[in-house]
């Protein structure tokens, strides 16, 4: 959304990952490569990082946008995408059976030795560091829930929050483009190192789109064991409920 927002229009001239790179993800593109290809671009640029907002430098000019999720809907999803890789490892914890995933995503702490490592507790981390300790007092927040329930006003906060002057006519042009089926028609052009072969397919990248990934698939104590360490990770009650569902 963005990427078409800053370009002014959602025909874009480049890939979204080579427009937006995930400047800390290693999916096989070198950080020169990544370097040079923002580079390249000679107006506004657009990156993605998972990394916490203590963890890169803020100048100024720079408009930092972060979007939330369900935790339990991001460790599906991760499972997801552990399936979909080309090279697949067996003994990696979100290929592991459900109950056992599951328990290990919980309880396991943060490892500053391995931040990709997901865990519930480097999502928590990554949200108070992030939102909640104020490190950044115009941060912009999303919630992918929010984002599900109305694209249309998601675009149109987008551009708010980026100081951009988008028309109706680009507004609906983006919302249009990015709804879920236009996107998984396009996964060559939108998924992370899409047409690579990192992944098994590319449109497999963009799963469902939903919320609400667990429900019949954990059980109630299991359910209990996620609620009882994510209050104890995020004791603020108002803070806690905003990472589970968003403004609804």
């Amino acid at each position: 959304m963005l990427a078409m927002l800053v370009n002014g229009s959602s025909d874009l001239p480049e890939k979204v990952p080579v427009l937006s790179p995930w400047v800390d993800a290693d999916l096989g593109v070198s950080a020169d490569e990544i370097a040079a290809a923002l580079a390249a671009q000679k107006g506004r640029r657009v990156v993605k990082t998972h990394t916490p907002a203590d963890g890169f430098p803020i100048w100024d000019g720079v408009t930092v946008i972060a979007v939330y999720r369900h935790p339990l809907d991001i460790f599906f999803s991760l499972r997801k995408h552990e399936a979909n890789k080309r090279v697949v490892k067996p003994d990696h914890p979100m290929s592991l059976p459900v109950p056992d995933s599951i328990r290990r995503f919980i309880n396991e702490p943060v490892d500053p030795d391995d931040f990709d490592k997901d865990t519930l507790a480097s999502l928590a981390l990554h949200y108070s560091e992030t939102v909640l300790s104020g490190r950044y007092p115009h941060l912009n927040v999303l919630h992918y829930s929010d984002m599900l329930r109305d694209g249309h006003r998601t675009v149109q906060n987008l551009a708010r929050a980026a100081g951009i002057e988008a028309g109706a006519e680009l507004i609906d042009q983006v919302a249009a483009a990015t709804v879920f089926g236009a996107m998984k028609a396009r996964a060559v052009d939108y998924a992370p190192v899409g047409g690579t072969g990192y992944w098994k397919s590319d449109a497999g990248f963009f799963d469902s789109a939903s919320s609400g990934k667990w429900e019949g698939k954990l059980s109630p104590a299991e359910i209990d064991l996620f609620n009882t360490r994510l209050a104890e990770l995020v004791p603020d009650e108002k803070a806690r409920t905003w990472l589970l569902a968003g403004d609804c």
